[in-house]
């Protein structure tokens, strides 16, 4: 089942917090390993560790008891769970528990990067289990979040983690193969080729649109059609494979944006997040 995201699918919310309301809460954070939000939610360090490497992250808790829906949120290249943190503080006045991650090889994770393969997701999986067994969070409400290499790495782990009931993917990666031949950046290309080698199964395991027939969850799609870094023809590539499977996706597409959509792409995700993990859940407690 394909829904089409329009424009007028959408209502009057508040963005996301302002830059400098985000810089003092995280500055807060760093002296007192938590701040606290106007809504009562914190924000705290919430670092761990794999195989011994450090691995840099931020918990959002909302206020109250819960159980809370719980979120996965995984940033792209050269981005940082910072970088997330404006997100993660509206998830969580929106009553959602979420954990952001930096990928290994950026900010503050041990490397090396390797381009969304075996180790990242190994880093990725234990924050999202790890997430699921809080106490505030209900474990079979989970849901994940990424943008870019992030939204590559969420499309590769709802084909491999069976209980995500709802996954965003932003601006994504879905046939590594195809965007190295598409890439007109030489950058991006010396990149994939540095941390996999574009081996045969490199490139395989990198590629969750070989796979999408283990996707059990809704999706929301996010792209823009002037993206340099990631050539829109990922998401269609990735549309039209889901519609094959009859899985059920949204997929919302903005003609005049690059790689970075904006405000908007915020709205849409916790809209639909709210629709998947919230608004269905009350409706199966009234059954």
């Amino acid at each position: 089942m394909v829904a089409v995201v329009a424009a007028a699918f959408l209502w009057v919310q508040p963005l996301l917090a302002q830059p400098n309301v985000v810089a003092d809460v995280l500055q807060r954070m760093d002296q007192d390993r938590c701040a606290s939000l106007e809504s009562g939610a914190k924000v705290c360090h919430y670092e761990y560790s794999v195989e011994g490497k450090h691995v840099e992250a931020i918990s959002f808790v909302p206020a109250g008891k819960g159980p809370f829906p719980g979120v996965l949120m995984i940033p792209g290249y050269e981005r940082t769970a910072r970088d997330l943190a404006g997100l993660g503080m509206r998830l969580a006045r929106e009553g959602f528990a979420a954990v952001a991650v930096t990928q290994p090889g950026f900010g503050q994770s041990d490397g090396p990067a390797d381009f969304v393969g075996p180790k990242t997701l190994a880093v990725l999986t234990v924050a999202y289990r790890k997430l699921q067994k809080e106490s505030y969070v209900d474990p079979k409400r989970m849901a994940i979040y990424g943008y870019s290499r992030g939204g590559m790495a969420a499309s590769l782990l709802v084909e491999e983690l069976d209980d995500v009931k709802a996954a965003v993917l932003g601006a994504g990666i879905y046939d590594f193969q195809k965007l190295y031949d598409d890439s007109t950046l030489p950058g991006v290309r010396l990149n994939m080729k540095a941390e996999t080698g574009m081996t045969k199964e490199a490139v395989r395991e990198r590629s969750s649109i070989l796979r999408m027939d283990k996707l059990k969850c809704p999706v929301l799609i996010l792209h823009g059609e002037k993206d340099k870094n990631v050539p829109v023809r990922q998401a269609k590539l990735l549309r039209d494979r889901l519609t094959s499977l009859h899985k059920e996706f949204e997929i919302k597409l903005f003609p005049d944006k690059e790689h970075s959509i904006g405000p908007e792409a915020g709205n849409l995700t916790v809209d639909f997040l709210r629709r998947k993990l919230l608004e269905q859940s009350d409706l199966s407690h009234k059954d």
